[in-house]
């Protein structure tokens, strides 16, 4: 009889060895006939278990391993192993299936003895009952014939079986052709719903409101322009998103939310002449921290619509988002989720009571993204689509968003950020744009994040 081990899982996975010996030790040490690796197979110990061949059974005993031997999922110390058992040497360590060759005749039983065995067997009490003998009869004889019989009887049995088999597998089969693609939408809609709830709840809470306020000064006098009845400075307000990328109080977002007046289509910029653009408030609220952080301009890209910004995290404790840096292009239909707060506080006085709302609504700019703050109603808003188109500057997806959403972090199915959300196709909402995280990775490369 023949020991035969295929390894599954390991350093030797996808490899067989057979051993004819009536013992064979298992480990890391060079003593060993099964030996696996030991850099490799960290969790086997060197003197691992050992398998001795007793009167046609193996018996496979745990040397008091580190990490233990579990056959067929199952924590052992001695057990005899079966044809077709799972063995795994050490908790998460290198498996293997079992397998028992016996020679052209080579018969450990005779026949006569498995009769009178399985006859035994049949009549052994199960559970407080009795089996019913023919059953319990016919299985194990089936049994004892199948795994100590010879090559022949195997192939005969084998053979009868594989006819069955395909009987019955082709009666099956058009009912289960029908049925697989019914299975796999909703097996799929089930996956993406359970990654969309698994993102919001783990990275919600660091995804921030970016407030942006300017105003244009005079380049002469270096005075802001102000009203003429008042002599209140006149600023440009608006919202943005952006999403913290490391526990020092790193941020993304796009270029145009702290730079409204960049060259971009459809963006500010200052026609007067004379007259140059000044931040006045650059301020970030993130959900469950009441009191806003004022954020500081840390560099800008060139070449696409991306933003690095930094705050004081000191005492604060904020979730923070990982990027995917594995370098792979998104694939056109992967499914995406994109977190932000499109239509900017318009969208969040929805989430309260209207007369609360409505209460908010008349409060200055800065005051009411406190006021919003102090109520917790600062929480980005969720959605979720599939990539539409994968270019080098862009990537194309239906996720719905709108202004107020640019800067928004957008989350392939691992949880990770592949994009930047910074632009919406006006009049088809199927369309919205988002730069590709690896030009933000090569705006940080030189930072410590």
């Amino acid at each position: 009889m023949k020991a035969i081990f295929v390894h599954l899982s390991g350093s030797k996975r996808g490899k067989t060895e057979s051993f004819a010996d009536a013992k064979i030790g298992i480990g890391t040490d060079s003593s060993c006939n099964l030996r696996f690796n030991l850099l490799t197979d960290k969790n086997t110990s060197p003197l691992h278990a050992e398998i001795n061949l007793k009167e046609c059974d193996y018996i496979l005993k745990d040397l008091d391993s580190s990490k233990g031997t579990f056959v067929n999922n199952r924590l052992i110390e001695e057990v005899v192993i079966h044809d077709g058992d799972l063995i795994e040497f050490g908790d998460n360590g290198p498996r293997v299936r079992f397998r028992i060759k016996a020679e052209e005749g080579d018969v450990c039983k005779p026949f006569r003895e498995m009769l009178a065995d399985s006859m035994d067997l049949a009549r052994e009490p199960h559970k407080g009952r009795k089996l019913i003998t023919a059953t319990s009869f016919l299985k194990n004889l089936l049994t004892e014939a199948f795994t100590q019989s010879s090559f022949k009887f195997k192939f005969v049995t084998l053979l009868i079986f594989f006819l069955t088999t395909v009987g019955i597998g082709t009666l099956f089969y058009t009912i289960y052709t029908n049925l697989t693609e019914t299975t796999k939408r909703v097996e799929l809609l089930e996956f993406e719903s359970a990654i969309g709830e698994k993102i919001i709840k783990d990275f919600s809470k660091g995804i921030c409101l970016i407030q942006c306020s300017f105003s244009l000064v005079d380049e002469v006098s270096g005075e802001p322009l102000k009203a003429w009845n008042s002599g209140r400075i006149l600023t440009n307000d608006l919202t943005g998103t952006g999403f913290i990328i490391s526990k020092n109080g790193k941020v993304l977002t796009n270029r145009h939310v702290v730079e409204p007046w960049w060259n971009q289509p459809g963006s500010f910029i200052p026609t007067e002449p004379g007259l140059k653009p000044r931040i006045e408030v650059l301020r970030a609220f993130f959900p469950n921290v009441k009191d806003p952080v004022l954020l500081k301009l840390e560099k800008v890209s060139e070449v696409v619509d991306v933003a690095l910004l930094s705050f004081e995290p000191e005492g604060m404790d904020i979730p923070v988002l990982e990027l995917d840096l594995s370098g792979m292009e998104a694939t056109e239909g992967e499914p995406v989720v994109l977190l932000g707060y499109p239509a900017g506080m318009k969208a969040l006085f929805a989430k309260t009571d209207p007369d609360i709302a409505k209460e908010i609504s008349e409060l200055p700019f800065l005051e009411a993204a406190q006021e919003l703050s102090n109520h917790h109603l600062i929480k980005p808003i969720s959605t979720q689509g599939h990539i539409s188109d994968v270019l080098n500057e862009r990537i194309v997806y239906d996720a719905l968003t709108t202004v107020g959403g640019s800067g928004g972090p957008l989350f392939n199915n691992k949880g990770k950020v592949i994009a930047i959300n910074y632009g919406i196709f006006r009049g088809f909402s199927g369309a919205n744009f988002g730069v590709p995280i690896k030009y933000a990775i090569e705006l940080i490369e030189d930072e410590k994040y």
